[in-house]
């Protein structure tokens, strides 16, 4: 098996090793960014036009809001727990 596998790689050459460490050179500090917070917008002052939503947008809208809502209500009964949160 030995012999098999030395023929294998007969004919290859061999990668030569490097011996020469090269030094990286230090990378320059990143710029500051400066962040600035955008104001959320509360539930109440947030216009969105529920009544124009499809009934899985307005699911959705409900979930991200935290207001209890689920697939068996009609789309009136969404809109209407959605405003009253």
């Amino acid at each position: 098996m030995i012999k098999w596998l030395k023929s294998l790689f007969v004919g290859t050459s061999v990668p030569e090793v490097i011996n020469e460490v090269t030094k990286a050179e230090p990378k320059p500090a990143p710029a500051k960014k400066t962040v600035t917070k955008k104001k959320s917008a509360t539930k109440k002052t947030a216009k969105v036009d529920l009544d124009n939503m499809s009934k899985k947008d307005l699911l959705a809208h409900a979930k991200k809001d935290g207001i209890k809502a689920n697939a068996s209500m009609n789309k009136a009964a969404l809109v209407e727990a959605i405003k009253n949160g």
